[in-house]
């Protein structure tokens, strides 16, 4: 009986340190997964912030590069409508200056035949 009894209480010594070594097993279990749910979460806070943060700075550069390419835009069609105002200018003026030109070629042309007449009377045979 003394056998038995001691078996019983080595047995329950055992449930009893294997309860107590079995709780502060799953309270250290549990800090550890409450502390890295809890780094899980703050890391996911912070990749919502990074990528609203990204976000931001993207539609940023977006909205900068629209406004530039409008700008840009706009001075090309001044360009165009300068560079169209410069050839109809010229156009007009170059058809102007031929027509002046023209004029006095023939103005010279007169001129000329009158010189050559004058040599050709003036000028001795011999």
């Amino acid at each position: 009986m003394e056998i038995a009894k001691f078996v019983l209480s080595c047995v329950g010594s055992f449930i009893a340190v294997s309860g107590f070594f079995m709780g502060i097993w799953k309270n250290y279990s549990k800090k550890t997964d409450d502390k890295i749910k809890s780094i899980q979460q703050q890391a996911d806070k912070k990749i919502r912030e990074t990528e609203a943060h990204a976000q931001l700075e993207i539609n940023e550069v977006r909205e900068g590069s629209i406004a530039k390419s409008e700008k840009l835009e706009r001075r090309i069609a001044a360009l165009e409508k300068n560079v169209t105002d410069l050839q109809r200018d010229v156009n007009l003026n170059l058809g102007q200056r031929l027509s002046n030109i023209e004029g006095e070629m023939k103005g010279m042309n007169n001129i000329l035949k009158q010189i050559q007449g004058w040599f050709i009377n003036n000028t001795p045979r011999g």
